[in-house]
């Protein structure tokens, strides 16, 4: 783990080449919201660099084949696993390209003197490769460290929101604040508190259902239970929810920059579908809502644990085996990321609301939804740790 993380570090030091100072008028997308988006994917806007794009493109490439079902079809086909990451690594390709050649343009591009085209757009044609090849970079760091290492890809993100909130946080003593400045961060710390003491609390408990196990479930051992986490998909929605809501406006810019005569029609889209307008506002509390019983469901996985169930015997009180567990599981599922989904809603999607107010604190907006990632993400690697102290705290009683 050490290894790969070091190695992640020093992506994050390199610098780009040919970028100058970033230049506001070169771009009209929200940059608070894609800096936060890119913060919680492992990558840095702030300072450009080698792995700025971060994990961002490898995450929307994965859930996208989610919903396609590609991965259902590659498996019910029996397809080897290769042309799932083939397919994987080809999308996350096209979406780099559309978000490097989105970033660069914040940027003045020094002109290079080599190339087929303008020094300008050589330049900028050779940033977007090398930022492709950072994206390419992290994604197989990220996965190299899921298969040796602690903590997946948690590690990567873990370390950005960290260096991100103390930048932020020692820059706003020097901010010129109103007095409604002012009494909205009291509110945003307010509600940041309650978001940690709610999200240890909803990653505690569970929803225990008796399972009835004809080897294990009797009047002399006891009863047996299959526990579903209140909030079963953890913090995936919000990485992921801000990720996709960030991207039609990264398709829309860079496809304004490659056809000029698109800009008024780009520009517009942008400027509705920003999170701090009504329309992308809205859009994001659905899909807020929406991912919180999809990635619930994919979690617990109502299928394969009713197809296990079956074959060893197992049964739910009234409930036949096979597709009547697979819909009861599925029901309960969907009962608890409802509800996980509507504190996902309250506590994440309404602050962002004050964007549309003051869009100067888009970070601190965006605090909330930060901290329940963060909490969440150390609560995975604790556990995942404590799995694997677990066996430190035996000794074998017979020694060969």
């Amino acid at each position: 783990m050490v290894f790969y993380f070091a190695l992640f570090l020093a992506g994050l030091f390199v610098p780009l080449p040919f970028l100058n100072e970033a230049s506001t008028a070169t771009s009209a997308i929200d940059t608070g919201l894609l800096n936060a988006t890119n913060v919680m994917t492992g990558g840095n806007f702030f300072t450009p660099s080698l792995f700025s794009l971060g994990l961002g493109p490898w995450m929307i490439a994965t859930i996208i084949l989610r919903f396609a079902g590609i991965e259902k079809i590659v498996s019910k086909n029996k397809l080897p696993k290769k042309t799932i990451d083939y397919v994987r690594n080809v999308l996350m390709v096209v979406i780099a390209v559309f978000q490097a050649i989105s970033f660069t343009a914040r940027y003045n591009i020094t002109p290079i003197t080599f190339g087929p085209f303008s020094g300008s757009m050589n330049a900028q044609i050779l940033v977007v490769v090398i930022l492709v090849a950072g994206a390419l970079a992290v994604a197989w760091l990220a996965n190299r460290n899921k298969e040796q290492g602690i903590g997946d890809v948690t590690i990567f993100i873990l370390y950005q929101i960290v260096i991100t909130f103390v930048t932020n946080f020692s820059l706003i003593s020097n901010l010129n604040l109103s007095s409604q400045d002012k009494m909205m961060l009291i509110v945003i710390t307010v509600v940041c508190i309650i978001v940690v003491f709610v999200t240890i609390a909803i990653e505690k408990k569970d929803v225990r259902l008796h399972v009835n196990k004809i080897s294990i479930d009797s009047g002399y051992t006891g009863m047996s239970y299959m526990p579903i986490k209140l909030n079963p998909a953890g913090a995936a929605p919000i990485m992921y929810g801000l990720a996709l809501i960030a991207i039609p406006q990264y398709f829309a810019h860079t496809l304004s920059l490659i056809f000029p005569q698109l800009n008024t029609g780009a520009s517009a889209f942008i400027t509705s579908f920003t999170i701090s307008s009504p329309v992308g506002f809205f859009s994001f509390l659905a899909l807020l809502f929406g991912l919180s019983i999809f990635f619930g469901l994919f979690t617990v996985s109502p299928h394969i644990i009713s197809e296990d169930m079956k074959k060893s015997g197992e049964y739910f009180d009234g409930i036949s085996p096979g597709e009547d567990t697979r819909k009861y599981i599925r029901k309960q599922v969907v009962r608890v990321s409802t509800f996980s989904g509507v504190l996902f809603v309250i506590f994440i999607g309404l602050p962002l609301y004050f964007l549309q107010i003051d869009s100067n604190l888009s970070f601190y907006f965006l605090l909330p939804g930060t901290i329940m990632i963060f909490v969440n993400l150390v609560m995975v690697v604790q556990e995942e740790i404590a799995d694997i102290l677990l066996g430190t705290k035996y000794s074998p009683i017979f020694f060969e």
